[in-house]
C-alpha cells in the first residue's frame, strides 16, 4: 500500500481559492457549453424536454443537409399540444425557432426533419438566470481567499523554508 508519509494543513484561504475558482469553471462550462445534436436521415424524430418557469423558453437553431419541411411541436406535460410549426428549409438553411413556456411546469418538444439529417442546438434560456449563480458565489469565496492569503502573516515554517538550490552529493 501506498507509504503514509505526513503533509502539512491546509490552508483556510487556499481552500477558498480552490473552492472559488471550482464554482466559476464549473459555471462557465455548465451556462456556456451548447453541444450540437447530430440528427442523422434514418433517425426518429428528435425529442426532448425541461422543467421550466415561467417565461424560460427553449432556442433552436437548425441546419438541415437537404431540402426538406421540418416540423416542430410544442409540448405541456400532460401531452396537449401548444404548438406546431412547419418551415419550409433550403439545403444548409440555418433555422432559428423560439418556444415560451406560459406557466411552470415540463414541456417537451419534438423535431421532425423529414427522414434529413439535421444539426440542432438547443439552448435554454432562463428568465430569472438562476444558472448564473455561481459565478458572483464563486467570484465571492475567491475573492475572500485572496483576501485572507494577502492579509495572513507569515508563519515561521514559511520564513524558515530554504530558497537556494541544493545538490546531493553522490557517492561511488
Amino acid at each position: 500500500m501506498g507509504g503514509g508519509g505526513t503533509a502539512p494543513k491546509m490552508k483556510m484561504s487556499d481552500a477558498f481559492i480552490l473552492t472559488g475558482l471550482t464554482l466559476l469553471l464549473g459555471g462557465l462550462f455548465m451556462h456556456a457549453w451548447v453541444t450540437p445534436i447530430n440528427h442523422k436521415a434514418t433517425d426518429p424524430p428528435y425529442a426532448n424536454g425541461a422543467s421550466l418557469m415561467w417565461g424560460d423558453q427553449f432556442n433552436f437553431d437548425i441546419t438541415v443537409e437537404n431540402e426538406t419541411i421540418i416540423r416542430i411541436v410544442f409540448k405541456n406535460e400532460t401531452g396537449g399540444v401548444l404548438s406546431a410549426d412547419s418551415v419550409v428549409l433550403a439545403a444548409g438553411e440555418l433555422h432559428q425557432h423560439t418556444l415560451a413556456a406560459p406557466d411552470a411546469g415540463y414541456y417537451s418538444y419534438e423535431i421532425d426533419t423529414k427522414e434529413t439529417g439535421a444539426i440542432i442546438y438547443v439552448e435554454i434560456e432562463r428568465k430569472l438566470m438562476l444558472d448564473m449563480l455561481p459565478f458572483p458565489v464563486g467570484a465571492l469565496i475567491l475573492a475572500m481567499g485572496l483576501y485572507q492569503r494577502s492579509a495572513a502573516p507569515q508563519t515561521q515554517a514559511e520564513e524558515s523554508i530554504p530558497t537556494e538550490v541544493m545538490d546531493a552529493v553522490l557517492d561511488d
